[in-house]
Parts: structure tokens; C-alpha cells; sequence
């Protein structure tokens, strides 16, 4: 039987990840600071297996282990997970910058080791389909939040990560131009714009409007032939010309599947059980995290 840990016992991990892993035939660990969290998530999931050190965990003999736990304690825990020889999947990002993301990927593939990246969207069934459609000649994609600004550096490695990964799994043309622009209110980034313009002079745009009036995310995919739209990630639209082709994805699907969780944990699963890589490979989240570093430093310049 398969061992996995899992790290930090917050939001994330009650909401997606421990409903999908207790379903599967795995020996699960625990581990948390919090004992009264760890004892009562233990008795809900009924597993035994808790550690309220780290140190206990990292001896238990898992095999891989899932870090939910604040980014600032990324670096720490992944390092140590992998000089056990622990394969690791982390919720984004890896860290909050990229020298140090770099050096724990080096630190991975030194050791042959998995260091996975949560980007669910490109596991969503409908982020899939935005995929498909050929030529692309233009990317929009939204991610809004109702009053939360917040610090430059936090703001795009916590949150904007998200559509800046979905934009570059969409849109795969070689680029000629990154243009950056931002809107800062008392030392808060508000909102921020990121448009990636290819050599054919395709563009694909990403916005985050972190004082916008509703809580949405949308994307858009355009071609010659026709335009793809997902709404909150789940509602799936297709127009050709005036016609709406069709709308909607499968009803009968879990919240987790639509969302991604279910392909992504089965795809860093089967990776440890086959002794292969997962279809995200480090690599390409590390470009990412590279995209992201030098969005903080063009919005940091325009201060």
C-alpha cells in the first residue's frame, strides 16, 4: 500500500485534498501543529497515523507527501522532504520567489526525485477543452476578488500565479513582448494586467482586480473559427459566429473533478506508483514561477 503524507491541515486540504486521497487505498499520515485539529480531522477521516512533528513524518516511510502548509514554510519542509527522499506535490507556489523555487526543483531532479506543483486548472475538464481549440489568436483570462489588495510580491506569487500558469498552457506561441501594468493605492497592488504578445502578433491577456465588485474567474480562448468561454472554471460555452454550440460540461461530475483535484492528486499518485513523472513536469512550472518574478520586479520598478 502506497504511504503518503500530508502536510498542513488548513482550508486547502480539508476542502480538496483530503476528500479525494481518504477515497483512494493509501496509507495516509498526518501531520500538524495544531494536536486538537490534527486528533479531530483523524477521527473524521479515520485514519491513525498523526504527527504533530515533523521529524516523525519525515521517518514514517512515506513515500510522497502533499505540503499544504503557509508558503513562508515551503522552503524548510519541501528541502527536508527531499533529503529524505520524499517525493513532494506543494500547493503554489513553490516559494514566494523564484531563486529559491529553482534551487528546490535543482535539488529534485539531483535526486530523482518528483517536486509537483498544484496548478489544478490545467486538470479541469473545462480548462481541457479551452485547449483544443486550434490557432488561437487571442487569450483573455480573468481572476477577480472583492476588496483584498495586497503587497506586490504576495499578490502575484499567491494568487495572479494562477492565471499567469493558465495563460501559458493556453497560449504556447513563441513570445516577443511580456507588457506588465499595475494599480497601486498606498503601497497595495489593486489590480494588474499581463499581456503576452506572440512573434505572429497573437495576444493573450491575463487580469487580476483584487477590488473588483464580485468574486469571478473567466476565460476566454478565440480563434478564426470560434470563441471557447469558462466560467468559474466549470461553466463551458462554445459560439461560432451567433451560434451557441454548446454550454456546460458534466453535470454528474464532483466539484473536485470539475475543478481539477481529482486528476491532478491521481496524476502525482500514479506517478509515484509507476516510478515515472507527472504531466506537469517541474520544468514548466518553474517557467512560471520565472513569469511571476519578473511581473513582481516590473510592477516593483513602476512603484
Amino acid at each position: 500500500m502506497l504511504k503518503i503524507g500530508i502536510i498542513g491541515l488548513g482550508d486547502i486540504a480539508q476542502k480538496a485534498y483530503l476528500p479525494v486521497l481518504s477515497s483512494k487505498y493509501l496509507e495516509i499520515h498526518l501531520f500538524a501543529r495544531n494536536e486538537e485539529r490534527l486528533t479531530q480531522i483523524g477521527r473524521q477521516y479515520r485514519i491513525i497515523n498523526l504527527h504533530s512533528s515533523l521529524e516523525s513524518i519525515l521517518e514514517s516511510g512515506i513515500k510522497g507527501a502533499f505540503v499544504h502548509t503557509a508558503t513562508e514554510s515551503h522552503e524548510s519542509i519541501i528541502e527536508q522532504l527531499l533529503r529524505h527522499n520524499i517525493h513532494v506535490y506543494v500547493d503554489k507556489p513553490i516559494t514566494y520567489d523564484f531563486g529559491s523555487s529553482k534551487r528546490l526543483i535543482d535539488l529534485a531532479e539531483s535526486r530523482g526525485l518528483n517536486l509537483m506543483v498544484g496548478f489544478n486548472r490545467r486538470y479541469a475538464p473545462a480548462y481541457r477543452e479551452l485547449k483544443q481549440v486550434k490557432n488561437p489568436n487571442m487569450v483573455i483570462l480573468q481572476k477577480n476578488r472583492h476588496s483584498l489588495p495586497g503587497d506586490i510580491r504576495t499578490f502575484v506569487f499567491d494568487d495572479f500565479i494562477h492565471v499567469i500558469d493558465t495563460m501559458r498552457y493556453l497560449f504556447t506561441l513563441p513570445l516577443k513582448e511580456v507588457l506588465v501594468r499595475g494599480m497601486k493605492r498606498d503601497g497595495l497592488l489593486i489590480h494588474a494586467v499581463v499581456q503576452l504578445i506572440s512573434e505572429n502578433g497573437s495576444t493573450a491577456i491575463g487580469i487580476m482586480n483584487r477590488d473588483s465588485g464580485t468574486l469571478e474567474e473567466k476565460a476566454e480562448v478565440f480563434s478564426t473559427e470560434e470563441k471557447k468561454t469558462v466560467v468559474n472554471m466549470t461553466n463551458l460555452s462554445t459560439m461560432r459566429q451567433k451560434t451557441e454550440i454548446s454550454s456546460g460540461i458534466n453535470d454528474w461530475e464532483s466539484t473536485l473533478s470539475k475543478r481539477g483535484f481529482e486528476s491532478i492528486i491521481q496524476d502525482f499518485l500514479q506517478a509515484l506508483e509507476n516510478g515515472t513523472k507527472p504531466q506537469l513536469s517541474m520544468q514548466d512550472a518553474l517557467l512560471t514561477h520565472e513569469m511571476c518574478e519578473n511581473v513582481v520586479k516590473q510592477l516593483t520598478i513602476d512603484s
